[in-house]
């Protein structure tokens, strides 16, 4: 199916057309382009991490778009897709696998203050193979890793010389974003975990005046943490990865 699709103006018009939330400016750059349908808006944006796809619905005009715009070359292989949940339409689109289910959750409020914030430090580039024994032991299936682009930095929290609990700042779009939050087997239940999300959220909200995070849907401990910190704003939203073949219809 053909779609006479016009390019949307810029990084306002496609706010005023889809929301301006964190989430969606999260997703916004300066060189986004946006395609738009009576019923849809797709914006690609090149990021550090990956070329990301987003679609403001699930329906399916939303997946027509998508595959269209693919057939066409304007949406490379390789390429994160992200569709709001339910993404039941998007299970049967050829050439995209799904990576992850996870909610986006953002705060404009400071969390309140953890007893063990004051031990919460950046991390230097002398502490990357800290860094990378704690993330292998602690958070394997992270796909942020300590040299990953797009960090801004690291924080940690140490325990007789041994690195307990990290997490990354990968900020983008003027929003603060806390990625691989990882505490080490054995110590979690302690309030690394509070200490570590509260003492970042603190740190990049002065900066950013809003700080997301995401968090996979089946992750009901973590959920109930970042609730408690603040993060009551939420997009659920499934992830895909656009796969070698889909222009041409293969699986």
């Amino acid at each position: 199916m053909y779609f006479d699709t016009d390019r949307v103006a810029g990084y306002a018009d496609v706010l005023a057309r889809v929301g301006d939330n964190p989430y969606t400016r999260m997703a916004l750059s300066d060189r986004s382009t946006a395609y738009v349908t009576d019923h849809t808006v797709a914006w690609l944006t090149p990021t550090p991490w990956a070329s990301l796809v987003s679609l403001s619905a699930n329906t399916d005009a939303a997946a027509e778009l998508f595959t269209e715009l693919h057939r066409s070359g304007r949406i490379p292989d390789g390429a994160w897709l992200r569709v709001p949940l339910p993404a039941h339409r998007f299970h049967g689109v050829a050439g995209i696998r799904l990576r992850e289910e996870w909610q986006f959750r953002w705060t404009t409020t400071p969390p309140p203050v953890h007893r063990r914030e004051a031990e919460v430090i950046p991390l230097s580039p002398v502490h990357h193979d800290a860094l990378e024994e704690l993330l292998k032991e602690g958070n394997p299936d992270t796909v942020v890793r300590v040299r990953a682009p797009g960090i801004h930095g690291w924080y940690g929290m140490w325990d007789g010389g041994r690195l307990v609990a990290c997490g990354a700042d990968r900020s983008f779009g003027g929003v603060g974003y806390l990625a691989a939050i990882t505490v080490r087997p054995g110590r979690r239940r302690e309030g690394l975990g509070t200490a570590l999300t509260a003492a970042m959220t603190r740190r990049l909200m002065a900066a950013t005046g809003a700080v997301g995070l995401g968090v996979n849907t089946g992750n009901h401990g973590a959920i109930e943490l970042y609730e408690r910190l603040g993060f009551d704003e939420v997009v659920e939203v499934a992830t895909f990865e656009v796969a070698d073949g889909a222009r041409h219809g293969h699986p």
